[in-house]
Order: C-alpha cells, then structure tokens, then sequence
C-alpha cells in the first residue's frame, strides 16, 4: 500500500503524556497547599489548579474509519504515589524570633515543673516534720521525768491524787489529775525560761520604761468577804467621756487559782517585782489552820504569825498599783481572823527601811537585812532578848544574779547584778540536820559556805535549803524552845534568833512528814512562829499547814 493511502492515527502521544504531566502538577500544589494549610490560618486562601487548555485533535476525514488506537511500544512512564493520610512534617523554624521563642516557652514550662516538685516536697517535708514533733512531744510529756519542786517559785510541786470512786465523781479527782500535769510538765523549768525570754522580746512595755513579763492583768481587789463569799465592790457608772456616778452591787466570788512568785513580773528602775493576786477567802483559811494550831497546843504554847510583805508593796510605782492585790490589805484581813495567835507586823518594820537594802533586785526573797528587821519585831512580840548588826560578822558577796533574772532573762539585770549581804552571829551554837521524818541526825553549819556555788543560789546560804528539819542548841539559858514552821523567807530568820532562844527547830511546811502538833509536843516547844510571805500565805502553800496538821 501506498505510503500516502496509510490511515493516520487519531491519538497523538505528546499530547496525552503533556495531559498526564499537567495532572500531576495539579495534585503536587494542592499537596502543597495541604501542608501550607498547617502553619498558616484557616482562612487563608488555597490556590486553586490552574486549568490546562484542552487541545483540539483533527477530525477524521468523512468516510474513512476510525483508527483504533495503538497501544504504545513503550511503556507509560511511572507516576508518583502520594499517602494522603501521612501527615507532613512540620517545617523548622526559619527565623531566629522563632528559635528565641520556642526556647523561652521550654525554659518556662522546665522552671514551672521545677517550682511545682519544690513545693510539692516541701508540703511533704513540713508534714513530716510537723508530725515528728508533735508525735515526739507527745510522748517526752507523757513518759518524761515530772520534777517535784520548783526552785524559782521556792515550792514543791503538785503530786498525783490519790484514786477513789467518791473523787471520781465529784469531780476532784480528774480536777486535781489535770493539776499535777500542768504543774510538774517535764523540762518545766526551760519552758519558763523559754517563755520568759520571748515574752522579752515581746517589748510589752509601760511608761517609764517599766516592762513586763507574764501574765499581768489589772486586778479585781476585795474589799469585804463574809461566809457566804460575797464581796461588795463600788464601781464607776460611765456617763459620756466621764464617770459621774456609782453604783454598789454585790456578786457572788469565785475562789481564783493562787497567783505563784514568778507568775508575771515588772521590771522598773532595774527591779524586778513579783506582782502579788492576794485572796481573803484563802487568807481566811490560813487564819483558821493557826486557830486549830493554837487549840490544839494549849495555853501555855505561844503561837505567832509573821506573814512577811514583798518587794511588790514598797518600790512598785503607784501608777500600776492597778496590777497588784494590796498585801497590807491581806496581811491585816489575816490578823482580823487570828484567834489567840499573836501577829507579828512585820510590814510597818520593814516599811521604816525602804531606803536601805531590805529586798533584793535580782531575786524574790528579802535580803538578810530585811528578815534581821523582821526578826526584830518578832522577838518584841515574844518579849525575848535581841541582838544588835553590831553582833554579828558582815560577809559581802558581790554579783547576784537571782531568780528574778532566771524568771526574766533581762539584760538590763544581767547588766546590773547586786551584793549579796549576810550576817553570821557572835554566840555559841550547833546545828543538827535530820530528814524530814525525824531521822538520821547529822552535825553542821547553820550558814554553808559559798564557795563553790553560784550567784543565783547564794540565798541558800541559810541551812543549805528547805528539805530538811533543822535543829540549832544555843547558848542562850531562858529555856524557851522555839518551833518554827516557815517557807523560804522564813529561812533567813533563823540567824538573828539564836541570841534570843535556848533550842530552834526549823521545819518547812512543803517538806515535812509527820504530825506537826505531835512533833512540837515531842520537842517541848514553848513558841511556834509561822513565817512566810504573802504569796504563801493566800497561796496553794498554806494548804500544807493543814496537810501537815492532820497527817
């Protein structure tokens, strides 16, 4: 056949692999555009496919048949395969803005992680450690060491109550229970040098300069008290700016817990003064215990009370008188109720000395030359002999620090420590010591030496301290034999008798164990002198006298 009679085919090949090319090109851009659409806003538009023009192919002439397509000799070229559902990488950062950002958001989220652990171990380190003291201070206050006295506040202190069904129900068993806990808690005498020492740090301070330490509260002072434990008080009507008029009522008192040395303390013009609560009703008590003394030793035993004042009622200022039980007041409301028993008023003998050193700074006890003024009155009212200063050894001991700095902490005491002066008679005398049941006599001195003690405990330097019954044979041939039933004050008395009595017997009323009216008659006492002060006289001590009466 003719060349030129060959049919010519319809399909043009270039023109279908350009078609195939262009498809191609349409699918890579709008993957393209897929992933562009990941870093970019929705909104953003998406290029639509440029459209490929459609090539026209050359009709076939009329008459002649349709060519049938050849198949290609050669084989398609491969198209690309492209997964839909794999997501594209995220392209890096181009910019350094972005890199900075990206850094900063790390270090942020690392530092927020980092706080939150810190915190989170910190919660449970402060529980832990919350717990183990409150666990461990539990059980050091449950099966620690209870101390049975206190040297700062000179008395002994609470001892368990005894159990029976009666006190259990009414009360006074789980009341007294509660009592011996709070007042013999383990390391008892820290804690209040602890409290002390903070509450100096408080800066609770009144006009000049004056501070204060421990519980101080103005106080509500008694005027009368009958049986009924009534007391009439007159108090002020306010009436705008002014109190104008007054009103009396009368209430039914409550018996307040005894006010103990060291409770709340002022410290003025470098003094410290032990704020005194008095009470008449537990004067009255202490009144009668004398009365029962003085009936049960008969007529020919003299009895005495010497109920001695404190530093409170003579170098207190006048404008806190407000924070103070008037000691005048409870001494003489005392002596009102005295049956046969003699009172010694010791407060006008000492209130003639108020210049001269009568009480100590730095401690709660009255300095020996205080007791020496009080001893005098009392040797008037037992009409015996007395020796003047002149008969006695002067000893002067420089920087005493006593119990009023171990109470407080002060600096301002610490700063200003004070002598310490004691007077040794010039007469003959011995001294025996027994227990205080009586037994295991033994030879001493009735003044210790100090040499080897410290400032805070130079006020032992009477018969050594109070657990212990003292026995001191004189050269004095009046064969009167006086007892004397005393607290701590009563102790620095002893020296400034024995140039007026034959025999002295101490026995502290806190530390005794046998009948005290037994144990009087036993010695041949002729005189019985109770010397204490105020705070032991309207306080939980006299509840001893009684104690020891009755036993």
């Amino acid at each position: 056949m003719d060349e030129n009679n060959k049919p010519q085919s319809d399909f043009d090949l270039d023109a279908a692999l350009a078609e195939k090319f262009q498809q191609v090109q349409q699918d890579a851009n709008r993957l393209r555009a897929m992933n562009d659409n990941t870093d970019t806003p929705a909104s953003s538009p998406v290029p639509e496919p440029t459209e490929v023009p459609h090539q026209e192919q050359p009709e076939p002439e009329t008459g002649s048949p349709a060519p049938e397509p050849e198949s290609p000799e050669e084989p398609a070229e491969e198209l690309p395969q492209f997964d839909i559902g794999e997501t594209p990488e995220k392209p890096a950062a181009t910019t350094e803005e972005d890199k900075a950002a990206a850094k900063e958001r790390k270090a942020r989220y690392k530092l927020k992680r980092q706080i939150l652990i810190t915190n989170r171990i910190g919660a449970v380190v402060r529980i832990f450690a919350i717990g183990t003291i409150i666990f461990g201070g539990s059980i050091f206050l449950l099966v620690g060491t209870r101390p049975t006295e206190s040297a700062e506040e000179n008395r002994k202190l609470a001892t368990p109550p005894s159990f029976s069904l009666e006190a259990l129900g009414s009360g006074d068993y789980v009341k007294d229970l509660m009592h011996y806990y709070e007042d013999t808690v383990p390391g008892r005498s820290s804690f209040k040098h602890m409290i002390s020492k903070l509450e100096s740090y408080q800066g609770l301070q009144g006009e000049d300069k004056v501070q204060f330490y421990g519980n101080i509260a103005p106080v509500k002072k008694e005027e009368t008290a009958d049986a009924d434990s009534k007391t009439t008080t007159t108090a002020p009507v306010a009436s705008g700016n002014r109190s104008t008029e007054t009103t009396t009522a009368t209430t039914v008192v409550t018996e307040p817990d005894p006010v103990e040395i060291g409770d709340g303390i002022v410290l003025v013009d470098k003094r410290a003064i032990s704020i005194y609560g008095g009470s008449f009703s537990r004067g009255e008590k202490y009144a009668a215990t004398l009365n029962e003394y003085k009936k049960q030793l008969g007529s020919k035993v003299n009895v005495y009370s010497l109920v001695a004042p404190t530093a409170v009622s003579f170098y207190l200022p006048d404008s806190y008188a407000g924070y103070t039980g008037s000691e005048s007041d409870n001494i003489d409301h005392i002596d009102e109720n005295l049956k046969d028993v003699k009172a010694v008023d010791a407060y006008a003998a000492l209130a003639a000395h108020t210049d001269e050193d009568i009480y100590a700074r730095t401690d709660h006890h009255w300095l020996p030359l205080g007791a020496y003024y009080a001893a005098e009155a009392f040797a008037k009212t037992a009409n015996v002999s007395f020796a003047p200063l002149s008969g006695y050894t002067k000893t002067t001991l420089s920087g005493y620090l006593g119990s009023m700095y171990t109470f407080t902490k002060s600096a301002v005491l610490q700063e200003n420590p004070e002598d310490f002066t004691y007077y040794t008679p010039h007469n003959q005398y011995t001294t025996q010591y027994y227990d205080t049941n009586f037994t295991n006599e033994r030879d001493g001195k009735l003044l210790i030496s100090l040499d080897n003690v410290e400032p805070v405990s130079w006020y032992l330097v009477f018969m050594g301290g109070d657990e212990k019954i003292t026995h001191v044979k004189t050269d004095v041939t009046n064969k009167r034999t006086l007892v004397i039933v005393k607290d701590s004050y009563g102790n620095a008395l002893v020296p400034y008798l024995t140039q007026s009595f034959s025999d002295i017997y101490v026995i502290d009323m806190r530390y005794f164990d046998l009948n005290a009216v037994s144990f009087m008659q036993q010695v041949g006492a002729t005189d019985v002198l109770f010397a204490m002060n105020t705070f032991s006289a309207t306080g939980g001590n006299s509840e001893c006298l009684e104690t020891i009466r009755t036993q």
